[in-house]
This record gives C-alpha cells, sequence and structure tokens, in this order.
C-alpha cells in the first residue's frame, strides 16, 4: 500500500514539472517573437528593460522582504549566477542580439545551446562523468552552431554575426543561472523576487545618469501594452516560477534538454507573425542543436 502511494507521490511530482517546463517552453517562444517584435519598434533597450522587469519586481517586493534571512544566507556565487544568468545583463543581451538577427537564432543559441553548457559546467565543477552520448550529442550541437555561424558569416553581415555571438554569451548566461537555481534551492517565487528585483533596482539606479536612451513618452501604448504582457507578466513573472519549479522537480539538465524544443515553437510563431522564412542552413542547423541538445541531457532510466 505504502509503494503505491509513493508512486503516485512521485507521479504526481513529475506530472507538475512537465506541465511546468511545457509552459515554460510556451512562454519562451514568446519571448524570442517578442524580443525581435521589440527591437523593431520605437522601443530602446532600455525601455524594454524597464516593460520586462519594473511591475514584476513590485509585485514580488513582498516576497524577498519576507525570505530575506534565508536568502543572505545563500553562497555569494548562487545568488550572483541568478541575477547575471537570467536577469538584466541576460536580458541586455538578449534585447542588442535580437536587433540583428531572426528571431530563430535567438531561439537556437540560447534554450538550445545553453544545455551544453550546462553539461560543461556539471563535467568541469562538479566533475560529472561524460558519457559518449554526451560526446556526441555536444557534438553534434557544436556542428549545428558552427553551421548557423557560418552562414551569418557568409552572408557578410557583421551585424549578423554580432548578434549570433551576443546570444552566445546569452545562452552562457542561462547555463549559469539554471546550474545556481538548481544548487540555491530556493522556491520559485523566492527566485523570481530576486532576478527581478535586482534588475530592476539597476535600471532605476541608471536612469537619473541619462547613460540610456528612452522612447518611452512617445511610443505608442499598442507598442507598449504587448513588451508589457508578454515580458513583464509572462517572462518576467510566469515562466520563471515555472522554470524554477520544473528544475527542482525535473533537474537542471533535464529541463535544459527540453528548453532545447524552443526553436521549433519560435520559428512557426516567427512564421506567423512576423513573416520570417528560413533558410536551408537555419532549418539542418535547428535540427542539429535540437537533437544533440536532447542527446547530451536526456538521461535513460
Amino acid at each position: 500500500m505504502m509503494q503505491v502511494v509513493a508512486t503516485k507521490m512521485k507521479f504526481s511530482i513529475l506530472s507538475s514539472g512537465v506541465l511546468a517546463l511545457i509552459a515554460t517552453l510556451i512562454i519562451w517562444s514568446s519571448y524570442f517573437v517578442a524580443l525581435r517584435s521589440g527591437a523593431q519598434s520605437s522601443l530602446t533597450s532600455f525601455d524594454m528593460a524597464l516593460l520586462r522587469f519594473i511591475f514584476p519586481a513590485i509585485l514580488l517586493s513582498p516576497v524577498l522582504y519576507r525570505s530575506r534571512g534565508k536568502i543572505y544566507q545563500l553562497k555569494k556565487r548562487y545568488l550572483l549566477g541568478i541575477m547575471v544568468g537570467a536577469g538584466l545583463p541576460f536580458y541586455l543581451l538578449s534585447v542588442i542580439a535580437s536587433g540583428n538577427v531572426q528571431a530563430v537564432i535567438g531561439s537556437l543559441l540560447v534554450p538550445g545551446v545553453a544545455p551544453v553548457f550546462v553539461t560543461v559546467l556539471a563535467v568541469c565543477f562538479y566533475r560529472e562523468r561524460l558519457a559518449k552520448r554526451r560526446v556526441a550529442g555536444l557534438g553534434t550541437v557544436l556542428l549545428g552552431i558552427s553551421l548557423l555561424m557560418a552562414e551569418n558569416y557568409s552572408a557578410q553581415s557583421s551585424s549578423a554575426l554580432f548578434g549570433s555571438l551576443l546570444y552566445l554569451l546569452a545562452a552562457a548566461c542561462w547555463a549559469v543561472y539554471t546550474v545556481s537555481v538548481k544548487l540555491a534551492k530556493l522556491s520559485s517565487l523566492e527566485i523570481a523576487a530576486l532576478l527581478n528585483i535586482s534588475a530592476a533596482t539597476g535600471l532605476l539606479v541608471v536612469a537619473p545618469l541619462g547613460v540610456f536612451e528612452t522612447n518611452l513618452k512617445v511610443v505608442a501604448w499598442q507598442q507598449i501594452l504587448p513588451q508589457l504582457v508578454v515580458m513583464g507578466i509572462f517572462c518576467g513573472l510566469v515562466a520563471v516560477i515555472t522554470y524554477g519549479h520544473a528544475i527542482n522537480k525535473l533537474g537542471a539538465e533535464m529541463s535544459a534538454c527540453w528548453g532545447a524544443m524552443t526553436p521549433v515553437l519560435v520559428a512557426i510563431l516567427a512564421f506567423v507573425i512576423l513573416k520570417e522564412s528560413l533558410q536551408i542552413t537555419t532549418i539542418a542547423a535547428m535540427l542539429l542543436i535540437t537533437v544533440g541538445g536532447v542527446c547530451a541531457n536526456f538521461k535513460l532510466k
């Protein structure tokens, strides 16, 4: 009887993790399309960052206050990994990159490549064994990245190559965030509060300096509202909570693995909403990166 109950509880935990991960993938797909759309609007990078972080920060401030003791006791490298890995540095890298390349490129070079960096961190810092399956998966992903970078380079577009490199840096940040979340053992709400409030604080500190340009006063609300809803509410609040829950229930590597499915969803949304078509080489790179990411991190029980 007890064994049946334990089995049901385990299944329930896994189910909640899977559902949270599915919700996260849908929001991530919208994220890259919204990034590209925002980059093509009159909004500046600073404007988009404000819309992304301010609202969730205000909403989650009581959570941070209640958990301040617990958060203060954590190792500082985990806190830094969360704040940098998915906070303001990660977002600014993504925003600047999105103005130079298609939405699907971003989805390939962030959730698609992040599993590679997660595996590298696990092997280098936590002495996990690198199985042959992982070697094959990593090699496949690197082949896909090389194909994608070669396409951008052969197009003789310095901006496309620059955008791709920024997205690779963002992928490294996201991998650090994924591992930090797993090791910090904070709740999903605490993670969301920490990264949103730290990013919002940074924005408010630099705002009076006039370093960054802003067009919020002159941009039509039709451009502002979608960014606020997708970025501020879904990405800034809902996805942080669902991804944190997925990591805690399924593990960092499994969560990053299924994040590699994002490019397929982004390609569909970008085609429908932004009218972006895909080159043959981009499709080939998508297949290589997705299959390689799954192969490198998926564990057979």
